[in-house]
């Protein structure tokens, strides 16, 4: 009896085990890196639920001596078909795409401006997550133009095989704050809350060249930064959702100013230039980043609530074309402290006065210091956050900077006796 109880144990256990009857080889897949999404020329899309769909595939290959990981060609990895969503998308590609196409290691989804202005946008992308290949911290890139354009002029340089290219450059954009974090999950998480803007990483082609008009090293979009060579693919800037639609779009230095007033966050990489107060032909440059969290403190009173911001900045002076003497002078740098309070001040004041006026909402989540100060999520609500307060809420934002260092070389020259 026992030996039969045993037996029965083991056929039951048999039905729990997991095999590889579904296993697939590396040869017959074909992994989608990159998939974009653009508006169909010619059909209403307001009738028939359409959008043309470009799948960029990395072609592993075995590690054998002298075999490249792409084909010479990479426009022979890209395809483009019209379908009515790209999830469906996968198998009619699979009507010219020989081995079966995988979203598991799908990096970016690339939007075109076009698309991301439509309420489809959404619909598209959060229905999408019932695939179970979609991974949710998938970044999200909107494109100035078309996106299956910018996938097809996008060149790395060094041969870096595509799925590597995007992650390497979406991870050091973020580090520097060029541009935000912006993963689908992240997207959900804000539209759903329905309390503050979503910001999307922005690209584009290279337009401008060299000997245009030049601005500060971060305010320009994606696309409008002056450059020769290399790839003409640029990501700078951020792309403003509200209610899961395009709004609006932020420069790379507003895109700064918004990542330093939100906490969840993180800039760590961040190298700016600012106007030398004791000699405006020439500006400063350095190392900038948050000593603390950013201290947000909202006061609900009759009418729009009083919000108070102190934001405490580390400052390492790392070249000081004027040749002033920052280091040694204590006078110099009250001066200097003073100065680079005032223009980052100024910045972020700016930045809050379009979010309040263009946006009426603030992609700095700050709605999380708002929501514990209510009993209920009904009255929450009725409240209104969004429409009926942080438009007219009255802010106050501090900046604390902190000189910590002035580089490896304390000394500067003395410009007078050079000259001698």
């Amino acid at each position: 009896m026992s030996s039969l109880k045993f037996i029965g144990v083991l056929v039951c256990a048999l039905c729990f085990l997991t095999g590889c009857w579904d296993r697939k080889e590396l040869e017959q897949m074909s992994y989608a890196v990159a998939i974009g999404l653009d508006l169909p020329e010619g059909i209403d899309i307001e009738k028939t639920q359409s959008m043309d769909v470009t799948f960029q595939f990395s072609n592993p290959k075995l590690n054998i001596k002298g075999a490249s990981g792409e084909e010479d060609d990479p426009n022979m990895n890209v395809v483009t078909l019209t379908a009515p969503d790209f999830v469906t998308a996968k198998n009619t590609a699979n009507s010219f795409v020989t081995r079966q196409i995988s979203f598991s290691h799908a990096k970016v989804i690339i939007v075109s401006e076009q698309l991301a202005k439509t309420e489809l946008f959404y619909r598209f992308v959060a229905s999408a997550l019932k695939e179970r290949e979609v991974r949710r911290e998938t970044s999200i890139i909107v494109v100035n133009g078309k996106a299956s354009e910018f996938i097809k002029k996008n060149k790395p340089e060094l041969n870096i095989r595509s799925h590597k290219y995007y992650q390497f450059i979406i991870d050091r954009s973020v580090e520097t704050g060029l541009v935000p974090e912006s993963p689908i999950n992240r997207l959900l998480a804000i539209t759903d809350g329905d309390a503050d803007l979503f910001l999307a990483i922005y690209g584009g082609i290279t337009k401008k060249k060299n000997g245009e008009k030049f601005n500060e090293e971060d305010q320009y979009l994606a696309g409008d930064v002056p450059k020769q060579g290399g790839n003409p693919v640029q990501l700078t800037g951020a792309a403003v959702f509200k209610e899961g639609r395009m709004i609006g779009k932020l420069t790379g230095e507003e895109t700064r100013c918004a990542l330093l007033l939100d906490n969840t966050s993180k800039v760590e990489d961040m190298y700016v230039s600012y106007q030398d107060p004791l000699n405006e032909k020439f500006k400063i440059a350095a190392r900038l980043k948050k000593k603390t969290a950013t201290e947000v403190k909202v006061k609900l009173r009759k009418g729009p609530p009083l919000i108070n911001v102190l934001l405490p900045l580390e400052f390492e002076v790392l070249s000081a074309p004027s040749m002033q003497n920052y280091a040694d002078d204590w006078k110099k740098q009250k001066i200097l402290k003073e100065s680079l309070e005032t223009q980052i001040k100024e910045n972020m004041d700016a930045l809050i006065m379009k979010t309040q006026e263009e946006f009426k909402s603030e992609p700095f989540y700050w709605s999380l210091y708002v929501r514990p100060l209510f009993s209920s999520t009904k009255e929450y609500e009725k409240w209104d956050w969004v429409n009926k307060n942080y438009p007219f809420a009255e802010i106050h934002v501090d900046v604390n900077v902190e000189i910590v260092g002035f580089g490896k070389q304390m000394k500067e020259s003395e410009m007078q006796k050079v000259r001698d």
